[in-house]
């Protein structure tokens, strides 16, 4: 888990509201077999008064009808404040806000090839902004093998509430970056609720606790860290800075503008060394508990950029994995505190080039 946020600028726009897409979003195959374009847009209030973000529309070029459409109650829990994590359809003067956006497609529909935005505002006046216009990208997302072999793996990731890596947008030397937009949190677990049985406050009690980390292709490695001291289970540490976030990780190269970061691992657990080159599937270390996580488990994601020497300074690569079998899903989890509850298994469970979504219970084999 890794959450530092920051300030989100604006370009111009209207006199109400300044609007951009973050970046331009590219198709995602999900697991609940649809097509999701996940994307941000950023808002600005440039008016003296408060604004209220009434309706959203995402529409197409020379479409009669929205693509999408998201209303107030919606937008309550989709806008979000970086600075303060919080969620409010309402934007005060001046403040700037992010609006967390997933657009689906049903299975076998056509992807739009550009996107725009309708929103409906009241408050510093009743009117209509149109803006945040957006191409929509074609290259296919990355296809990796899982990062662990095992069974019970549940995903805290894209793109559903919890928003657990969504809300870190960060600031870089004046660019912001949506880092971990499909970043995932893997947890292991009996049966698909429990992590760990025992003690709550060993690392050792913890299913996924040295569990073996693996290359998800081909590529070489940048930077890692190791010699953090694993946490106490079971507590957030204090909130570390930028630095510490990572705890004991790898950054991996692997081509084509893409860079992978397996993070939290376990302290003089690391087979791997920067210059190393790796194959798929080949063990670089043990998922652990260090840097800003509360519990053992693996953070994965994938950036454009290396942002050395931590990884986080890039945007999002979309991927997907080229097998995993789903199991079952896990509701709940956006109550607070987390109301875990068992779903039922989805029909035909083998996939295959596939993102799991939030919730999802996976086996890696």
């Amino acid at each position: 888990m890794l959450l530092p946020t920051a300030g989100v600028p604006a370009t111009a726009g209207a006199r109400i509201l300044e609007t951009r897409v973050l970046a331009a979003p590219s198709p995602v195959p999900g697991s609940d077999n649809r097509t999701h374009l996940v994307y941000e847009v950023l808002l600005r209030n440039v008016s003296a008064q408060p604004v209220h973000l009434d309706r959203v529309e995402v529409r197409e070029p020379d479409r009669t009808g929205p693509v999408a459409v998201y209303d107030s109650p919606a937008i309550d829990r989709l806008l979000l404040d970086p600075e303060a994590r919080t969620f409010s359809r309402t934007l005060a003067p001046g403040r700037s806000a992010a609006l967390l956006l997933d657009v689906t497609m049903a299975p076998g529909a056509r992807v739009p090839g550009r996107l725009s935005h309708r929103f409906d505002v009241s408050g510093a006046a009743d009117r209509t902004v149109r803006g945040a216009a957006t191409d929509v990208g074609r290259r296919a997302p990355l296809r990796l093998s899982p990062p662990l072999q095992g069974d019970g793996y549940v995903v805290y990731g894209c793109c559903r509430p919890p928003f657990v890596h969504r809300l870190a947008l960060m600031t870089f030397d004046g660019h912001t970056f949506a880092a971990q937009r499909y970043a995932i949190d893997f947890v292991q677990t009996d049966d698909g609720v429990r992590s760990h049985t025992g003690a709550e406050d060993r690392n050792e009690s913890y299913f996924i606790f040295g569990d073996g980390v693996r290359a998800v292709a081909d590529g070489t490695v940048l930077a890692v860290r190791d010699g953090v001291p694993a946490n106490v289970a079971g507590k957030l540490p204090p909130r570390p800075d930028t630095a510490d976030l990572t705890g004991n990780f790898v950054i991996q190269d692997l081509g084509g503008g893409a860079y992978a970061l397996y993070a939290h691992m376990q302290k003089g657990s690391l087979r791997v060394q920067p210059g190393d080159r790796l194959t798929r599937g080949q063990a670089i270390g043990l998922a652990g508990n260090s840097g800003n996580s509360s519990e053992p488990h693996l953070h994965f994601h994938v950036v454009d950029s290396p942002g050395l020497p931590l990884g986080v300074a890039g945007d999002s690569v979309p991927y997907t994995f080229d097998r995993f079998r789903f199991r079952n899903r896990i509701g709940g989890l956006d109550k607070e505190p987390e109301a875990p509850v068992r779903l039922p298994a989805p029909p035909t469970p083998g996939r295959a080039g596939q993102y799991p979504l939030a919730g999802d219970v996976v086996d890696f084999r």
